[in-house]
This record gives structure tokens, sequence and C-alpha cells, in this order.
């Protein structure tokens, strides 16, 4: 008979596999994790560098377009012109480039245009600063490809490193479990030459605690898989229904290009403004996902913040459709009231008000006299902040039910149903506060209104 040479795992024992199985899974779970490490670190660089190089200089020069529309705004102008040269030359590694040609011609009219301003050289000014924002915009989606590609890479290589380790990992198991079924085949051998009814018992035991284990699997796996599917499903279900209106906006601004080529209308300032337009829709999409995600993650930090200052950097940031809906809002707030809790939840739990306010505008067919009031108070310890607007107020038989979650009188195209219910969670879950809502009749400019007003309630820390 043929013996076959024992390899060099068989001779080890199970306690030096075991060993091995550890040590491999460690360094191999190890050297994933550095490895995802590095290409995250890498695509949050190259992020970085994307938005020094052209994020920051397309929103400098749409601010100096905004500058170059009055003479006397061109002084301001040129000076933000300057901070773009700085930005340009501090980031910029090709100083011959033909983006250099670009500014040099810029920098031309600049010269021109305080010297003599007048509406030609205003617009050939304009159009520069635009060809100059839609070569940052290029670049842009070049430097977005080109760190999506290097995610990519990192992602191939986790997961074939992954795989690598769950091949050793099942590799070792094996020879572990061969180890343990020889030594199992050997007790049994001997218990059943030994005393057949111990064995009987024996058998008994181990099948009840396989079964006991089998069920008890069977059970976590369940509750991981329930759990899991109805967390992805929340998200999935509220990210659906926050996008429907920006995605339905986005589908009519895409029509609008048709439309107005047909008609032989399709102008660069309609261009830009559209344009700008899907911007914001974009920026407002990628907000709102981030929002979501911020909901749910339970690694952020309370802190102390300024409630007068959240809201003015809340209606900075609502100021373009405001002005664009012609909605007049007035803040009467005191200086110094803090409370302690999540600053951008906060601005989420404002910027959905003022969302419900437009909508209502626009349901109740409000075209003038748009009004919204922000007061902010301090009573003793408590801290009150009143949202009032005159868009009609709210039905009263649906009052009531305006928190629960989607739900909307409204069109799917016109409201989501999520906004209030994000709110109210946000107020009285995280930041342990209370929101309440009803119909009030207020007064604006000498004329009478049927308003809804949201009051929220802080307790001061």
């Amino acid at each position: 008979m043929k013996i076959t040479p024992k390899s060099f795992l068989d001779n080890l024992s199970i306690a030096k596999k075991s060993a091995i199985l550890i040590i491999a899974v460690t360094l191999g779970t190890l050297l994933i994790g550095a490895t995802a490490h590095y290409g995250i670190k890498d695509v949050k660089n190259s992020y970085e560098d994307m938005y020094k190089k052209y994020y920051k200089p397309i929103q400098i020069l749409k601010e100096t377009r905004d500058l170059i529309q009055e003479k006397s705004t061109i002084q301001s102008g040129v000076s933000k012109w300057q901070s773009y040269l700085k930005n340009y030359y501090t980031n910029q590694n090709e100083p011959k480039s033909d983006l250099q040609n670009i500014i040099n011609e810029t920098q031309t009219l600049w010269e021109k245009l305080k010297r003599d301003y007048n509406p030609k050289t205003k617009k050939s000014l304009d159009g520069q600063l635009s060809k100059l924002s839609s070569y940052y915009l290029a670049k842009v989606k070049d430097s977005h490809n080109q760190s999506s590609n290097k995610f990519d890479k990192t992602q191939y290589l986790v997961i074939a490193l992954t795989s690598l380790v769950t091949l050793i990992s099942l590799f070792l198991s094996m020879l572990i479990a061969k180890n343990f079924n020889k030594i199992l085949a050997n007790l049994a051998s001997i218990v059943e030459k030994t005393e057949e009814e111990n064995q009987k018992r024996e058998e008994e035991i181990e099948q009840k605690i396989i079964d006991a284990v089998k069920e008890a699997r069977q059970k976590d796996q369940i509750i991981y898989q329930n759990a899991r599917l109805a967390s992805m499903g929340e998200m999935i279900a509220n990210i659906a229904h926050q996008w429907r209106q920006p995605l339905n906006a986005l589908t009519l601004l895409i029509q609008s290009f048709g439309t107005k080529s047909m008609t032989g209308n399709l102008t660069k300032e309609f261009i830009d403004t559209q344009v700008n337009e899907g911007l914001r829709l974009a920026v407002s999409m990628s907000d709102t996902i981030e929002d979501f995600r911020n909901f749910f993650s339970i690694n952020r930090q309370k802190e102390y913040f300024d409630l007068k200052e959240s809201i003015n950097n809340t209606l900075d940031m609502s100021s373009f459709f405001l002005k664009d809906e012609n909605i007049d809002i007035k803040i009467q707030a005191n200086d110094g009231i803090k409370i302690y809790g999540y600053t951008n939840e906060f601005s989420q739990v404002l910027l959905n008000l003022i969302n419900n306010a437009r909508e209502n505008f626009k349901y109740n067919n409000i075209t003038e006299d748009k009004k919204i009031l922000i007061n902010l108070k301090k009573e003793d310890d408590l801290i009150i902040l009143e949202f009032i607007d005159n868009g009609g107020g709210i039905k009263e038989n649906i009052i009531d039910r305006i928190f629960e979650p989607y739900f909307t009188t409204k069109h799917k195209s016109i409201g989501t149903g999520i906004g209030l219910y994000m709110s109210k969670q946000i107020i009285e879950t995280q930041m342990n506060g209370k929101l309440e809502v009803e119909n009030i009749t207020c007064h604006f400019a000498d004329k009478e209104f049927k308003c809804a007003k949201f009051t929220i309630y802080f307790t001061e820390a």
C-alpha cells in the first residue's frame, strides 16, 4: 500500500491551525482596512483639490458677474475679480495654459470697462466670465470622472482582497473541521464500544444542540434581514418622495429648451438662467441625500448655536427662490438666543416650513402680498419661534394630519408629504422641543389674512 506523505498543515494541531486562521483573518482585515482608508483619503483629497481649483473659482466668477451689472458696483466687481486671480495663481499648475489666454482677454475687458462703462463692454465681459465658468465646469466633470475611477479601482482592490481572505479562511476552516470530524468519529467509536446507552444519550444531546443552534441562527438572520430591509426601505422611500418635486422641475426645465428652440427664442440669457436653475436643483437633490444620511446617522454631535444666526444663514440659502417668487419675509428676533442641538437639522426644519409656505401660495393661487413672518422670542426659560405665512391657512379637517408621513393634499409633483413629518421628528425626537400648528387671523400692511402659524418651543438648557 502506497503511503501519501502528510503536508505541513496536516502535521499541525488544531490549536496551531486555529491560530493561523486567526492571524490570516486579522492581517487580511487590517490590509483591507488600510487599502480602503488610503483609497477614500485619496478620493477625498481629489475632491478637496477640485473644490479649490474649480468650484471656488466658479462661485467667485458668479459673484463677479452679478457685480458688473451696475455701474455703482463695478469697483466691488474689480475686487472680486482680483480675488479670482489670486485663487487662480495659487491653485493653477499651468500658468501658460489656454485658460491664461482667456484670463488675459478678460483682464483687458476689465480695464476697458473701468475706463468707460457701457453696455457693449459689459456684455463682452459678462460673456468672458461665462466662458471662464464653462471652462471650470468642464474641468469639474473631468476631475469628477477621475475621482470616480480612483474610487472604482480601490473598490475592486478591496473586493479582491476580501475574496482572497475569505478563500484562505474557508480553506483553514475546512482543515480544522476535518480534524474535528476525525476526533468526533474516534470519540463516537469509543463511546459505542463502551456503553450503547451513553452513546444514545450523547447523540440526542448533540442533535438538540444542533437544532437549537440552527434555530437561533435562523431567528438572528430573520431579525437582521428585517431590520436591514426596513432601514433601506425607509431611506429609499423618503428619498424618492423628497426627490419627486425637483425631478419634475428638472423635466419641465429640459422641455423648455425644446420649446424655446422650436419657437426660435433660445437666447443666451434664457440658457444661463435655466442652467443655473438646473444646477440649483441638482445641488438641492444632493443636499437632500446628505440630509437624509445625517438624519439617520448616530455619529453626530450636539452643539450650542445661535438661533438668529442660523435663521439668517437659512434665509441666505433660500434667497434665490424667495426673491424669484416675490415672497416678502420678515424676521423679528432677539440677539443671543442659543440652544443645544443640531444646527443643520434646525435649518432643514426652517427650509421645510418655507417650502410648505411656497407650496401653499401656489396651491391657493396667491400671486400678490405673499408674506412670511418669523418671530423669535424668549419667555423665562422657554424659547419660542413662530413661523407665520398668509398662504390661506390649513383646512380644519386635515390640520391634525399634516405631520403624518407622506400625507399631502397636493399632487405628487407638488407636495411630497414628508417635509413636515421630518420637521416634527427633528424638533421633538432629536432636539427635545415641540412643534405645533394652528390657523390664525393676521394683519400685514393693514390687510387681514387667514394665516398658518407654526410654533416651535425649546426649553433653555
